[in-house]
């Protein structure tokens, strides 16, 4: 079981801050399980960054049981 954080428009689409899933793979298995989960979102999550203990992490990360992962989409500002 992993915990997903939700920020910004993730959270506000989604309707919630975090959730539990129970997956273990890497993090471009993770985005797409999360698009398909989430179509409506596909678009956003192409663009996500993951982070794994506050630190960014690539497609290829491994992630475990466990783990708290927070999810990213791209934010503007002025």
């Amino acid at each position: 079981m992993i915990k997903l954080l939700y920020f910004a428009i993730l959270k506000e689409k989604i309707g919630k801050q975090e959730e539990e899933m129970e997956f273990v793979g890497t993090v471009g298995e993770l985005r797409a399980k999360l698009m398909e989960k989430y179509p409506q979102l596909e678009q956003v999550f192409k663009v996500c960054l993951f982070a794994v203990d506050h630190q960014y992490v690539g497609e290829d990360f491994q992630l475990g049981k466990g783990e708290v992962v927070a999810v990213i989409p791209p934010v503007s500002g002025g």
